[in-house]
């Protein structure tokens, strides 16, 4: 009996051994299409609104990371612009931002020899509009000769600017994985202009990073809830109806507060 067992437990491990040195043979020999996606996909907010009257264009970049084997050329990287059901002012090509076929972006557009990712350049441009709306550009990368498709949700990113306040990267989202939200709670546009009357400062996603690293978020938001209770207790704001302080004009909108 005993014997029969040790030949069974031996013809065990030889089928398992069989197998994985047949499973790691196939993936040996398993070969795929080098393929790209977005390190990133997370909404790129970006403003022209601190910049001065003469810059008439600014760059955001997305970075791409390539999936595979590396190449000893260049390598075109194809992004175009996708439509957004229920998004509202979409961007225009050669009004709002650069058009990424441009041919001033051609040697912009690659993943560089033996590199395995890129910063792409996407170049918006200062259209009055910007004043008065957002716009929101879609872009997603689509495949060529070089590159397949990596994961569907690593494909495409979008991009929100104006020439206004816009939410920053730190404040990108009312939630816990935003630092500034944390820290000052939720977003809105006249929170972000009562930051900047009060400190004095451009808050944007730099001025966070430094606050952040020097642990001053919360001397800030102290100094900010106290300046919101002087502003809302201000007879003048009261009679004008400015207090309380309100995300919006609307009537009913929800009133400014800090954690």
């Amino acid at each position: 009996m005993k014997t029969n067992r040790l030949i069974y437990f031996i013809l065990v491990c030889i089928s398992l051994a069989v197998l994985a040195g047949c499973s790691k043979a196939e993936l040996l020999v398993y070969t795929d299409i080098d393929r790209l996606q977005m390190t990133d996909t997370a909404t790129i907010n970006s403003t022209f609104v601190y910049e001065p009257a003469s810059t008439i264009k600014d760059t955001v970049y997305i970075q791409v990371n390539t999936i595979g084997k590396t190449a000893n050329f260049d390598r075109e990287v194809k992004l175009v612009q996708r439509t957004e059901a229920g998004e509202p002012n979409p961007a225009v090509p050669g009004v709002h931002y650069l058009a990424m076929d441009d041919a001033s972006l051609k040697s912009s557009m690659i993943v560089k020899a033996n590199a395995v990712k890129a910063m792409i350049p996407v170049v918006l441009l200062r259209d009055p509009s910007l004043k008065a709306n957002s716009y929101r550009l879609r872009l997603e990368l689509v495949a060529n000769a070089q590159f397949g498709l990596g994961e569907v949700q690593s494909r495409s990113v979008a991009i929100r600017f104006s020439d206004r306040l816009e939410r920053f990267y730190s404040w990108r989202v009312d939630g816990s994985q935003a630092g500034a939200f944390v820290a000052f709670g939720k977003y809105s546009i006249r929170k972000h202009q009562f930051m900047i009357d009060v400190l004095q400062e451009r808050i944007d996603d730099a001025w966070y990073q430094k606050a952040a690293s020097i642990s001053a978020t919360l001397n800030y938001k102290n100094l900010l809830k106290q300046a919101l209770v002087t502003y809302n207790n201000d007879p003048a704001n009261i009679a004008s109806g400015k207090a309380p302080m309100r995300e919006t004009d609307t009537p009913g909108s929800p009133l400014v507060t800090f954690p």
